[in-house]
């Protein structure tokens, strides 16, 4: 039964075969859009393809590229060339006019209060071996000040100065003399009806030279080195007198002494300073000071350095002399090279308290004023100088010092009218703010500001006498188109004190401060020829710099400068 079944199953399938093979097929091909329909009509034989062998081997294909050899060669042929010069001419270069420059210069004026003024500047023109020049001066003034005594004045100067450029120094000199006249005017007539004018009257005649000898090597291995010597004699009315003469020599090479910096400065600063004073009235005494202040200073980089010390002698006809040691320290640094720089220091001194000093600053003392010298134990200081631009400067700076023997001003109860000041030494410290500000805008516009603050501090005497705690002062200058020239100052300052009695008890007296305002005017009608108007303190105030010793009020001059 098996067999049967598996040979039916073998012609079924055999005959299915048969039926698929008479089947039709159709097939369709498309060309672009149209359809052809084609009919094939065959029986089916399958087949199957030949199987070939690959008949080759495998291999390693070398990379390697030998690159070709070649020669070759550049055949140059040269080609003659014709190059003619063509002369040029010189560039002509225009350059800016020397500026004429006139040997003399005058100035003279008139104003209130029957003040003539006289100037005169007479000077050699350019050279490249020396220069000389005259000054000559005049200003005084014949108008009272109401209700006080007799308060005429006059100041003159005659200057001849000089200078000569040699080889490898300079020499510098100049020969003065000045003539001064006041009057002690610090009472009111209606107190005193029977004064008298030559009782009040004081003249200071001053007479002196000055010359220094400064070499100018250029070669910086040199040894620098300065001479000076100067003398001067001074007198007044009453015969007092005083000669002083000063000399100096200064010294300073440039040395390598250590290896932070390339160079070093080492130098020594001496200096003799003597006084001879004597007269009608005051005894004849001599005093001198001896200084000697060596130092090394260096330089590296944006920083400064000054170490130094001075050692000072004093010496006074009937008394010891005495050595004082004093610090001289100094130390900047540019934060920003030539624009911003901070600097500071810790410093001391010794001065002499003259005739000429004292008389300078206040020229209403008694002849017989008490002299000596003047000792700064120390003072520590510290600074900034600013050029913010061009046309811009600005500083700032702050001191504390304590200086014994310090001059201050009172008045002298020995005379019945209290009008002639006498010195009081005592030993002050003072604490100093000070501030500045320049600009500048080519030739039209010059504004200067300054500014002081003081802080007295006082071991004796109640107050700084005549000290003020406040000053400042302001200048404005503006050119108009380089022919009218406008001027205004402003100067202030604060309260300060004066020593009186009463009852022959002593009291601090307040002397009011003040602001004065003053203003100029210049018209050049010519580069040689100009007129002027200044019309000075115009609020018209009665201030005073000395107690009962006030000033003119409102005052007018007018004048002409001419050069030639």
């Amino acid at each position: 039964m098996s067999n049967i079944y598996i040979n039916t199953k073998i012609i079924y399938q055999w005959m299915l075969m048969l039926s698929f093979g008479f089947l039709t097929t159709t097939a369709y091909s498309q060309t672009d859009n149209n359809k052809n329909e084609v009919t094939v009509i065959a029986a089916y034989e399958p087949t199957i393809s030949d199987a070939f062998k690959l008949n080759f081997n495998p291999g390693i294909k070398d990379t390697i590229f030998e690159l070709p050899k070649f020669t070759y060669g550049i055949q140059s042929t040269k080609i003659p060339t014709n190059f003619q010069i063509e002369p040029i001419k010189p560039a002509k270069i225009v350059g800016e006019p020397i500026t004429k420059l006139y040997k003399n210069l005058l100035k003279a004026g008139f104003g209130t209060y029957t003040t003539p003024y006289f100037e005169l500047f007479a000077n050699s023109v350019r050279s490249k071996t020396y220069a000389i020049g005259l000054h000559v001066k005049h200003l005084s003034s014949t108008g009272n000040i109401k209700e006080y005594a007799n308060s005429n004045y006059s100041n003159n100067e005659l200057e001849i100065y000089g200078r000569s450029y040699l080889k490898k120094a300079t020499l510098d000199g100049e020969i003065f003399f000045h003539r001064d006249v006041v009057h002690y005017y610090g009472f009111k007539t209606m107190d005193f009806p029977n004064y008298n004018d030559d009782a009040i009257r004081q003249r200071y005649a001053l007479i002196g030279f000055n010359t220094a000898y400064t070499s100018n090597y250029l070669d910086t291995n040199k040894v620098n080195h300065q001479f000076s010597l100067g003398f001067y004699n001074l007198s007044d009315y009453y015969s007092s007198h005083e000669n002083n003469l000063k000399l100096g020599i200064n010294l300073d090479k440039n040395l390598q002494l250590f290896d932070f910096t390339d160079k070093q400065t080492l130098g020594i600063k001496t200096n003799l300073d003597y006084y001879n004073n004597g007269g009608d009235l005051r005894p004849s005494s001599n005093s001198m000071i001896l200084a000697f202040k060596p130092y090394i200073s260096t330089q590296f980089g944006e920083y400064m350095i000054s170490v130094g010390v001075d050692a000072s002698i004093a010496t006074t006809t009937g008394a010891s002399s005495k050595l004082h040691f004093y610090p001289n320290i100094e130390a900047s640094l540019a934060i920003i090279p030539k624009i911003l720089k901070i600097y500071g220091g810790f410093t001391g001194g010794l001065s002499k308290n003259s005739f000429k000093s004292i008389s300078d600053e206040n020229p209403y003392i008694t002849t017989t004023s008490p002299l000596g010298f003047a000792s700064k134990q120390f003072e520590i200081y510290g600074g900034i100088n600013s050029s913010l631009t061009k046309s811009i400067d600005f500083n700032a700076s702050i001191s504390n010092a304590s200086t014994d023997n310090m001059p201050l001003f009172v008045n002298d109860t020995m005379n019945p009218a209290h009008n002639i000041f006498t010195v009081v030494y005592d030993k002050v410290n003072l604490l100093k703010i000070s501030a500045g500000f320049l600009f500048k805008y080519d030739e039209k516009m010059n504004i200067a500001l300054a500014a002081n603050l003081y802080r007295y501090s006082t071991d004796k005497e109640a107050e700084a006498w005549h000290k003020p705690g406040f000053d400042a002062s302001l200048t404005i200058r503006y050119n108009i188109s380089n022919k009218i020239v406008c001027r205004a100052e402003v100067y202030t300052f604060t309260k300060m004190y004066a020593k009186t009695f009463a009852n022959g008890v002593m009291k601090s007296e307040e002397i009011s401060g003040m602001v004065d305002i003053n203003l100029g005017l210049e018209y050049r009608y010519s580069k040689i020829l100009s007129g002027f108007i200044n019309l000075n303190n115009l609020g018209a105030m009665r201030y005073q710099n000395w107690y009962n010793y006030p000033n003119q009020r409102f005052s007018f001059m007018a004048g002409v400068t001419y050069a030639f």
